[in-house]
């Protein structure tokens, strides 16, 4: 498949420098807080210039080629040549460096103005609106009782369930997330999307499986809790309030965040934006939660959010992992290929989106989900498609070897 570019490789200065090693809270604190007072160098292993002035797409990102921040763009375009290989079904990839796009490429017939679409990648959009909320004092903390949420869950099993172990995808609830169509009569994903007009009640009609907090089990119902917390605190749903705290203070716009058929935002999935807007999400996890001198979300909840909870390899609705040569990453990862990429070390953020064909009408589900919201290529001209196959190493591999191999 040919891909269209937009826009040549390309961002400045590096801001962090850690390579690889265990993750350590106090550590990414300290990272965070350098970076946004100083903005680090790291000498000749990222190429980045030190000392230089935070970037920010602000209104609008500035485009430069690869070469002018020390990157290779010859290195780099391997990733678009991966991205977009047959079969790969990609419908945009965007990569940021120091604030500014260094590489930009679309499907035929897409462009930096098309919808994608999240998936799972909304999951660390919630996470963050928690951490809002908490910040705000809407919330007292992580450790609050869902019961105070759900008060039927007063004095029964589920009431021991708490805020941080929903979010660690711990939740205790039985839960089967399979994507798999002939699973329908056990998978609670496709019964909650598919057959549900309620998708909170769903969700929290689950029974208890296991003690809350011993055991990941990953869960859109667990996230989907976090609709109703959300909805329980600010008084609207979760997709307003995202608006009003997260959307319209980065200017991630246009935007639409997908509801179920009774209004409740569907927070485990389904927002639909341009590549770039994705990207502003992942750089605004990568500045620690600042925007242009201004906080959105607090900076200890960004390196809360991305470090390890019930397991090495998840936080906060995040992904944690490494990059090819030993760097720590952390993404927002979704149905069908969805990815965002941030890797501190590198200043880094990398968004990949699977081919989308956009409903036309309004984002809610009218009763089911899937039949306006289709995954998997199920109904031709509509909904994502995914990839034949997908590997972080051989699409992060040529950006990270890009860097530091420019002038």
């Amino acid at each position: 498949m040919d891909a269209r570019r937009i826009s040549g490789p390309a961002p400045g200065g590096a801001v962090g420098c850690a390579a690889g090693g265990p993750r350590s809270r106090v550590g990414w604190v300290w990272f965070v807080v350098a970076a946004l007072l100083v903005g680090v160098g790291c000498g000749d292993d990222d190429g980045g210039s030190s000392g230089s002035a935070l970037v920010w797409p602000a209104p609008e990102w500035r485009v430069e080629a690869p070469e002018e921040h020390g990157m290779d763009a010859a290195l780099l375009d391997g990733a678009r040549e991966y991205a977009f290989r047959e079969g790969k079904n990609t419908h945009g990839v965007v990569v940021v460096r120091g604030g500014v796009i260094v590489g930009e490429w679309y499907e035929p017939g897409r462009d930096e103005l098309s919808f994608g679409t999240s998936w799972s990648v909304a999951k660390s959009f919630t996470s963050a609106l928690i951490g809002i909320a908490i910040e705000e004092g809407l919330i007292d903390s992580v450790d609050v009782p869902m019961a105070d949420f759900f008060p039927e869950w007063v004095g029964t099993e589920k009431e021991s369930i708490t805020l941080r172990d929903v979010l660690s995808m711990a939740s205790g609830l039985v839960w089967n997330e399979s994507y798999d169509p002939s699973d329908l009569s056990s998978s609670d994903i496709i019964q909650m999307i598919l057959l549900s007009d309620d998708h909170l009640d769903y969700a929290r009609a689950r029974p208890l499986g296991f003690t809350p907090g011993t055991r990941f089990n990953y869960s859109s119902g667990d996230t989907m809790l976090l609709s109703g917390a959300l909805q329980i605190v600010t008084g609207g749903n979760a997709g307003a309030y995202a608006r009003e705290k997260l959307f319209d203070p980065i200017g991630m716009e246009p935007v639409d965040w997908w509801t179920d058929f009774v209004d409740q935002t569907a927070t485990y999935c389904c927002i639909d934006t341009p590549t770039r807007q994705f990207a502003k999400f992942g750089l605004l996890f990568l500045r620690g939660g600042e925007w242009d001198g201004t906080q959105i979300v607090a900076a200890d909840w960004v390196a809360t959010s991305t470090s390890p909870s019930v397991v090495e390899r998840y936080g906060y609705q995040w992904w944690l992992s490494t990059t090819p040569e030993g760097r720590e990453m952390y993404s927002a990862r979704g149905h069908d290929g969805q990815y965002v990429y941030v890797v501190p070390a590198l200043d880094l953020v990398v968004v990949r989106n699977g081919h989308y064909d956009k409903y036309e009408g309004e984002p809610r589900a009218d009763p089911s989900l899937w039949s306006l919201l289709p995954s998997d290529g199920l109904v031709e001209g509509l909904g994502s498609v995914s990839p034949d196959s997908w590997s972080d190493d051989e699409f992060i591999g040529p950006i990270e070897a890009s860097i530091g191999g420019g002038a």
